[in-house]
């Protein structure tokens, strides 16, 4: 469970540690900037939607189809169409084996991608990328939350992190890997996740945490993950399951359409305590989870 942070709390923010329920009700930071953007009537559709968009040339999923900021907008309209509330944007690769990109080129392609998706689409936006520089000149350019695959830790990160109030996913795999053996990865990370945060002093209305599916892990710990969220719920942030297209979809569903089996798994995720579901295909996900729904 979390534990007591040392940071001040921000205003109307409760002090004690919150179940996801808890976050959504009281309107913490994660969730008020969705709230800012989608006024409801007291009920917010659960899990929340995190599309995925991929400012890169060598994107795993989609090949840089989507890299110019026209091409940006018209996929993130249709991702809107399909049920996602929030948009992940990121302009460096980070597949098995990827290169690094410089800071200027990270920006380069990200910017411009950025000011085009804040001013054609009212969704909130997230930055996805391990530089303290390139988030910086991210927020400045509309982003809204920061989704660090590195959890925080890559030099002048966390730093910047408390200079702010914005939402942060806080991601397992790639500042601390797992054993390969390691037979419960579950409970490993959730124990990782215990003793960063007391470390982070930062508010924990402000977190999320999300296991980091095929970083540092083997396909094995990555379906141990799936089937096992509750240490991971139990930390007490929401909890974001990023699968989507992943190789643990072809090891647990080799015959089945990568989509199609992403938004099974997926929804089994949401229904076992995934707060938020990050895909490259919502239409898939929403027309599984509306097939579960119907009587048999």
């Amino acid at each position: 469970m979390l534990r007591p942070m040392n940071a001040p709390p921000e205003p109307n923010v409760p002090k004690e540690a919150m179940s996801f329920s808890t976050h959504w009700k009281n309107n913490s930071t994660v969730f008020h900037s969705l709230e800012k953007k989608f006024p409801h009537d007291g009920k917010r559709p659960f899990p929340i939607l995190m599309g995925i968009l991929n400012a890169t040339p060598d994107s795993f999923s989609d090949g840089g189809a989507h890299a110019s900021p026209a091409a940006a907008v018209r996929q993130a309209l249709r991702l809107r169409e399909a049920g996602v509330q929030i948009l992940d944007v990121g302009a460096e690769s980070t597949r098995p084996g990827y290169t690094p990109v410089e800071e200027q080129e990270e920006c380069r392609r990200l910017l411009p991608v950025l000011d085009a998706l804040a001013a054609a689409l009212p969704l909130p936006l997230s930055v996805d990328t391990q530089k303290p520089g390139v988030a910086r000149a991210a927020l400045e350019h509309g982003a809204a939350w920061l989704n660090d695959i590195g959890g925080l830790s890559a030099p002048g990160m966390l730093a910047f992190a408390r200079q702010g109030r914005f939402p942060i996913v806080l991601m397992h795999g790639v500042g601390h890997k797992l054993d390969p053996a390691d037979p419960q990865p579950s409970a490993s990370i959730a124990e990782w996740a215990d003793r960063l945060l007391p470390r982070l002093k930062l508010n924990p209305s402000r977190l999320i945490l999300d296991p980091g599916i095929g970083f540092g892990t083997t396909r094995e710990q990555d379906a141990g993950i799936l089937a096992n969220l509750k240490p991971l719920v139990d930390v007490g942030l929401p909890l974001l399951i990023g699968l989507s297209r992943k190789r643990v979809v072809r090891f647990l569903h080799p015959q089945e359409e990568i989509d199609q089996a992403t938004a099974r798994l997926a929804w089994q995720a949401g229904q076992n305590g995934a707060a938020i579901l990050r895909l490259h295909n919502p239409a898939a996900y929403a027309a599984f989870a509306a097939s579960r729904k119907r009587p048999s």
